[in-house]
């Protein structure tokens, strides 16, 4: 469901799973799926996400359509029993993730959202060596990208919710609340000012600097920008006995200095072939198993939405008061 560049990543690893067979694909643009149609003859395209929902032989159903098309639509694959698979974020809101997911839980039927963290092997906790690294006290996370001038519907605060924080941030916010647990507090600023008098105007933020703090006195910090180079996309989880640095392309564990590699694991080239699997095959043995439900990712929303709203009213936020408004009980912090 949706062939841009993150739609395209998640059939060719569909089409690379030995757990499955992909039947049919949707896409809102016709020169997509006319493309896809002609890469790939024997799968069935449709025009309409409904139609690809309700007309096709599917069993799964795997999402990369922006949060705001979602809530329109995946409704409809929990009253069909259809096990869902979307890529991040989550949701714009922290109400969106609960709207989106009670359908869900009332059909008992799951929905999962990508995460790395302890899927795939390289950030498994078998070869994170966590045994080694203590207590984490400190991370530091960068996300940098310069995209194309037109954000398009990312450029919209209202159909995309947030800007490259919530977009290109997301799964570093991920990391850093698996490892550490929901922060105390969470203080922001965000800008959008570093293309004046571009040719298409946009209202969500391109850069963003956000600071976590814990109750046991640990700090977090994200830095975040789409319009400057080069790419980046990194996090530093300090311990008191060591560190672990995730970028894109590796995983290493690293002593205090960080200046000495313990050991280093090379990460899949494509993650979610891995996560694709994954939820295939927990789907088939042990639902309740499942790693990564939109349930379990409530914490990353929740932390998000703090960070946006802190940059309105200047002041620190707190993720757990987001959970007591909703009256959603917190999760437990990860061991």
């Amino acid at each position: 469901m949706g062939l841009g560049r993150g739609g395209r990543l998640l059939a060719e690893a569909i089409l690379a799973s030995s757990w499955c067979k992909l039947v049919a694909v949707a896409s809102v643009h016709s020169d997509r799926v006319e493309r896809f149609g002609e890469d790939h003859p024997g799968i069935v395209t449709h025009d309409d996400f409904r139609s690809l929902i309700v007309s096709s032989p599917t069993e799964a159903l795997f999402v990369a359509v922006p949060p705001f098309l979602r809530v329109n639509y995946l409704p409809l694959a929990a009253e069909r029993g259809l096990p869902v698979f979307m890529l991040t974020p989550a949701a714009r809101r922290f109400d969106e993730a609960l709207a989106l997911l009670g359908p869900f839980e009332a059909a008992g039927c799951p929905i999962v959202v990508s995460r790395a963290w302890g899927v795939e092997p390289a950030l498994h906790p078998d070869s994170l060596g966590l045994d080694q690294v203590g207590r984490f006290f400190l991370a530091r996370a960068n996300a940098a990208a310069c995209l194309e001038e037109n954000f398009d519907w990312r450029g919209d605060s209202q159909r995309a919710g947030g800007g490259v924080l919530l977009y290109h941030a997301y799964g570093l916010i991920d990391v850093i609340v698996q490892a550490m647990g929901t922060p105390s507090t969470v203080y922001a600023a965000l800008s959008g000012i570093s293309r004046p008098g571009t040719r298409f105007p946009y209202d969500t933020e391109d850069t963003a600097a956000v600071v976590c703090r814990y109750a046991n006195g640990a700090l977090a910090t994200v830095s975040a920008s789409w319009t400057t180079g080069p790419a980046d996309w990194s996090v530093d989880l300090c311990g008191t006995g060591g560190s672990i640095h995730v970028d894109a392309g590796n995983v290493a564990l690293r002593d205090r200095t960080g200046e000495r590699d313990l050991a280093r694991h090379a990460r899949s080239v494509n993650p979610l072939a891995v996560q694709v699997d994954e939820f295939l095959s927990t789907v088939c043995s042990n639902p309740r198993n499942l790693r990564g439900t939109l349930r379990q990712h409530l914490p990353v929303v929740a932390t998000i939405q703090a960070a946006y709203l802190s940059a309105r009213t200047g002041q620190p936020e707190s993720p757990g008061t987001i959970f007591a408004m909703h009256n959603v009980r917190e999760p437990l912090p990860p061991k």
